[in-house]
Parts: C-alpha cells; sequence; structure tokens
C-alpha cells in the first residue's frame, strides 16, 4: 500500500507562535490557501467577533519533534495512541470528585483504577512539562534578542479599550523594537502587552525567519515516487515514521556509544571537563548515528564513567 503525498504551501508570514515552533522543532509554518492566493489565516473572515484568530494545527508537540531536539517523548501525545486510551482519562482531581459522590459501587471501582492511570499520568506529563520549559526558554531568549535588535522585523495589530471593549484594526502595523519586553510576550498567543502597547496576532516574514533560523540538512527520501504528476510515498517508510512520532525515540546503538566511551577510558583520553566530552560524543553520534542526541541525554550516559574515573 502507497500512500498519496498532499502538498501544502511555506506561509509567507508565520504567527509569533509558529516562529517559536520552527526555532524550536523545526516545524513548518503552513499557509490555508483560498481562491486568489490568499492566507485565510490572514483574511479577515477568519476572524470571530471577539478576538483575532490563531490556527492551531494540533495542541501538542509531538514525540518525534521532542525526540528530535533531545527532550522524551511528550506523554500528552503518547497518549493519544496507547491501547487503553489514556488521552480520555479526567484529570487526577475530578476523579476524586466523582469518588465522593453517591454512585453505583462497580462504579466506584472503574474510577479507582482510572485515578492510579491518571495520577501516573499527570506526574509523567508534570515532569516532561519542566523539561520542555527549560528548553524552551533559551528558544523564546534567542527570538527575542533578534526581535529587539530589529533583526527580525514584526507586525501586529493594535488593540485599544473603547468603552470598555477591546477593539483592533483588520491591517498590520510594523511594531518598534523599543516595544519589546520579555516576559510581556504571550507566544502562544502571538500577542504582546507592555507599557508601549498591546499588540496581537503578531506575525513575522518566514523568509527573514529561515535565515536567522535556517532549515536543517535535507535527508534522502528512497521511497517517494513520481505518477502522473502525483507524488507517492511507501507504506514502509510511513510506518517508520509514525512509529518514530508517535511511539517516542529512534532506536540508537547504545552498545557502540558505550564501546566508544570504554575505549576512551581505556587509552586515558577523557577531557579534564564533562561537558567538552558530551560535545565530542554529540558529534561522534552525528557521524555515525546521523542523529544527534541532546544534551541532557548524552550527560546521563557519559557522567558515570566521570564519576569512577575522572573525579576521584
Amino acid at each position: 500500500m502507497r500512500f498519496i503525498l498532499s502538498p501544502y504551501w511555506i506561509a509567507k508570514e508565520c504567527f509569533l507562535k509558529e516562529a517559536l515552533l520552527w526555532a524550536g522543532f523545526y516545524r513548518y509554518p503552513k499557509s490555508e490557501i483560498i481562491p486568489d492566493q490568499v492566507d485565510f489565516r490572514f483574511h479577515k473572515d477568519s476572524q470571530d467577533d471577539y478576538e483575532p484568530h490563531i490556527p492551531d494545527d494540533w495542541g501538542y508537540v509531538d514525540s518525534g519533534e521532542a525526540v528530535r531536539v533531545g527532550l522524551p517523548p511528550n506523554p500528552a501525545w503518547e497518549a493519544l495512541f496507547d491501547d487503553e486510551d489514556t488521552y480520555m482519562l479526567s484529570d487526577p482531581e475530578t476523579i476524586e470528585r466523582f469518588l465522593q459522590m453517591d454512585i453505583d459501587e462497580t462504579e466506584k471501582k472503574k474510577l479507582r483504577k482510572d485515578l492510579v492511570k491518571s495520577k501516573k499520568q499527570a506526574a509523567l506529563q508534570t515532569e516532561w512539562d519542566q523539561k520542555y520549559a527549560e528548553y524552551i526558554e533559551l528558544v523564546e531568549a534567542k527570538l527575542f534578542i533578534i526581535l529587539k535588535e530589529g533583526k527580525l522585523k514584526a507586525s501586529g495589530k493594535r488593540i485599544w479599550q473603547e468603552d470598555g471593549f477591546d477593539n483592533w484594526k483588520d491591517e498590520h502595523e510594523e511594531i518598534p523594537t523599543s516595544f519589546w519586553r520579555r516576559d510581556a510576550i504571550d507566544w502562544m498567543a502571538s500577542a504582546s502587552k507592555t507599557g508601549g502597547g498591546h499588540y496581537c496576532h503578531i506575525c513575522v516574514e518566514t523568509s527573514q525567519l529561515f535565515k536567522l533560523f535556517p532549515e536543517p540538512e535535507a535527508q534522502e527520501a528512497r521511497s517517494v515516487s513520481l505518477i502522473a504528476g502525483q507524488y507517492l510515498l511507501d507504506e514502509e517508510e510511513v510506518t517508520k515514521n509514525l512509529k518514530m512520532n508517535r511511539r517516542g525515540r529512534p532506536a540508537l546503538d547504545w552498545d557502540s556509544f558505550y564501546l566508544e566511551v570504554t575505549d576512551r577510558v581505556k587509552r586515558d583520553d577523557l577531557p579534564a571537563k564533562q561537558e567538552a566530552f558530551v560535545a565530542e560524543m554529540q558529534k561522534w553520534c552525528l557521524e555515525n548515528w546521523k542523529h544527534e542526541p541532546g544534551r541532557s541525554t548524552i550527560l546521563q550516559k557519559i557522567s558515570p564513567f566521570y564519576k569512577k574515573y575522572v573525579r576521584k
């Protein structure tokens, strides 16, 4: 079985949220083209009566995106594909409230089982969210600096209060560099409010963003074929990618990794500073696996060697 590849246009302009997802995870900002080559996301008909609409292709950083930058698989994303419908579980607090109600004992028994699963899922998600926050903080800082320095131009819809209601213009206006304050940016809402004003629907030029955060090197896809003007992808390639994106980390040859580290120990060739060896082994992984694990992953693997053979 094969799959037809559907084309998407890369957006000429992307929202601040999309800029963050590109800089952090290389998720391409996609436009929604309607007749006359208009991007519907910026069309007046895409706005409701209350606030400018920010499209959301999905509400998750998927496991494939997370793993590629060294984060563990996202429990919220993994739950969508497990066999126990974990994504349908209520949060622990809600389940506990149900258990306090006068309900059938059979239902309570099921809720107790759900509560155990829900608490486990919540703990996993809290741990992942903390790691994500640490990672994305640096990405946000990089974007803030280039916005503040004017290297990345941004525009938005200015909001003002009138008779107790928010009002905004349909047209975007360029945002001055003096406006930006790091702690005032709402990245997910593509909005920011400071003493200098309030902007929503903030966007940047995608081509300018790509120059500042270049696309990663392309990998050859051997299983794509062109038939009657349509691109098709073999099922085997789709299955392999879905498995990586949905089920977490790609299989890596850690045995060879440990052998390389052991050889370095035997040769007394470990750098004095652990961070230097992290960088060396990341490079080794890239050369041997065509994949570069995150710093924290490598650090976890080599730390026992440093504790035993270097820090005496």
